[in-house]
């Protein structure tokens, strides 16, 4: 068979599939494929429905789903888990120490497995301000909260929809980012001049703020500030003067 034969038959098996995909076989997966966008929206609504404020927490203003409301979900879709094997731990030369779980999960016939893993280096445990050595870590709190993520991921892997989710999502089912618990940032944060007790300053106006209302303003404003600034950042007013400023004009327009 001669070069020109073999490219004639690729390209009519080529122009078969194209003629496949181009009628009913695409509008079959175009037609799946809404349905199941769809499905993931009804799921992520049922998830956020079943929850409250203390089932989340933010960190660096972007929710996530905690044990408490992992639980609930679980439940609610029938899920399912066993762990595999025991937890591993692996010591470093510092001392410090990371345990890792793995477990299967199970939701009507689909089978995924997850891992959760836990450092004695996170802030969480050695504190910010006189971080603790690795030998005044209780090992058992690692343990637990490796367990707790390993659960956390495998949920949130069967279930799409759970990933990703930003304070407008929270808005949207009712659900309100004040009441909800907030963390620092870690590592990657712009406004690093954390006060004595871990909490942080307001990037425009410099008060002391807690790391709960920095990580509701990151989600809400893309800064970490203040209550009153946030009000001002909301009308608009809040670029070209720090928030001293823009406050104390309001109070001025006000007495004349």
């Amino acid at each position: 068979m001669s070069n020109q034969e073999l490219i004639e038959v690729n390209t009519n098996e080529l122009d078969t599939e194209i003629s496949m995909l181009s009628n009913d076989n695409l509008l079959a997966m175009a037609e799946q494929a809404e349905r199941r966008i769809e499905a993931i929206k009804r799921i992520m609504n049922a998830s956020l429905k079943i929850t409250n404020e203390k089932d989340w927490i933010l960190i660096a203003g972007t929710p996530y789903l905690q044990e408490s409301g992992a639980t609930k979900v679980a439940r609610l879709f029938g899920i399912g888990w066993k762990l595999i094997g025991e937890p591993i731990l692996e010591t470093e030369s510092d001392g410090h120490f990371t345990y890792t779980y793995k477990a299967e999960f199970v939701m009507g016939n689909i089978t995924i497995e997850a891992t959760g893993s836990r450092s004695s280096k996170d802030d969480f445990f050695t504190g910010k301000t006189n971080p603790k050595a690795p030998q005044d870590i209780d090992k058992r709190d690692v343990k637990m909260s490796a367990y707790t993520n390993c659960i956390n991921n495998g949920i949130k892997r069967i279930l799409p929809g759970l990933r990703n989710l930003t304070a407008e999502d929270m808005q949207n089912a009712g659900l309100d980012c004040n009441k909800m618990q907030g963390y620092g940032f870690k590592g990657n944060s712009k406004n690093a001049n954390t006060t004595v007790t871990g909490d942080f300053k307001c990037e425009h106006c410099k008060s002391d703020i807690s790391s709960k209302v920095a990580s509701y303003s990151k989600s809400q404003y893309g800064k970490e500030l203040c209550m009153e600034c946030q009000k001002l950042a909301k009308k608009g007013e809040l670029d070209g003067n720090t928030g001293n400023e823009q406050q104390n004009k309001t109070t001025e327009t006000k007495q004349n």
